[in-house]
């Protein structure tokens, strides 16, 4: 009788034991997905800003080689070709200068210990 006591407390303690690191995994899984979630998200306005600041110089650039070429086009086409260039070696080199450290930085994130 007093062994299927022992036996049955043994049991409730395990159960008690993976019901406890449950928890804690999902605290943790939830832990690191806020945190990831609040850096992409505080990042939004920057990205944001900085595609607009880059929208109106470029503007700005091509209306400025407009007047300096004498032309209506030709500061467009400069500018557009310049994008176009910078486009073509983002895609050459996107999986070691862009993919790569993003991914390194999700994985440092996921890894990273925290105290719960």
């Amino acid at each position: 009788m007093e062994e299927q006591t022992k036996i049955e407390e043994t049991v409730d303690s395990i159960k008690d034991y993976v019901n406890t690191r449950y928890e804690l995994a999902v605290l943790k899984a939830s832990d690191k997905l806020a945190h990831i979630g609040s850096n992409t998200i505080s990042f939004v306005p920057i990205i944001f800003l900085t595609i607009l600041t880059a929208f109106m110089l470029s503007f700005g650039l091509a209306f400025y080689l407009n007047t300096v070429f004498e032309n209506q086009y030709c500061g467009f086409l400069v500018v557009g070709g310049g994008y176009f260039v910078i486009a073509f070696f983002l895609i050459c080199v996107r999986k070691t200068l862009i993919a790569k450290p993003f991914r390194n930085k999700i994985i440092k994130e996921l890894f990273k210990s925290s105290n719960l």
